[in-house]
């Protein structure tokens, strides 16, 4: 049971960045923020749609697909190392969660608490990369690297994940900018 919930929590974190900006959707500003430099200066604006709304949640529910296709790998297995390998995609993908909730309370914030929201982001971001980081060295050091090759689907699926994330992620900044 417990198991399980460790498994789908992240996923109900992640469903907040739907939910959360639907029911505040009509109180959202006409301008939603679609990019800032790493010291929150140079905001790009698009113009409030469903789209820009949402794809925050959108970008980071396919980064969290690609976290889960590789934590999947070694869900079930006893050894030591699969275990670490298995923690660590585990926090990335609460990293990537708890980032998605950050950034669509940013969204349906007003601008000072927009900044607060911001910085939280980005905190929740290095200490989820420094974590996974800590809880990775062992699997980075003593892991077979035969064990990483991946099955034409699982290839194929990462590829398309990539598109999508390209997608989502630049091609609405170049349209904006």
């Amino acid at each position: 049971m417990l198991r399980t919930l460790y498994r789908i929590l992240p996923w109900t974190i992640l469903s907040l960045s739907f939910v959360i900006p639907a029911f505040y959707y009509d109180a959202i500003s006409e301008e939603v923020l679609i990019t800032r430099s790493l010291d929150g200066s140079n905001p790009t604006f698009a113009p409030k749609s469903p789209f820009t709304v949402f794809r925050v949640a959108l970008i980071e529910v396919v980064c969290a697909s690609v976290i889960e296709l590789m934590r999947r790998r070694y869900a079930d297995s006893n050894s030591e190392i699969h275990r670490n390998y298995y923690s660590m995609w585990s926090v990335l993908l609460y990293t990537v969660a708890f980032k998605s909730l950050f950034q669509t309370f940013e969204i349906v914030s007003s601008k000072q608490f927009a900044n607060l929201f911001f910085y939280l982001t980005f905190g929740v971001v290095i200490a989820g990369i420094i974590t996974a980081l800590l809880k990775g060295r062992k699997v980075f050091s003593a892991f077979n690297r035969a064990d990483w090759s991946f099955g034409r689907a699982e290839k194929l699926a990462l590829a398309i994940l990539f598109v999508v994330y390209l997608s989502l992620a630049f091609v609405p900044t170049f349209m904006f900018a």
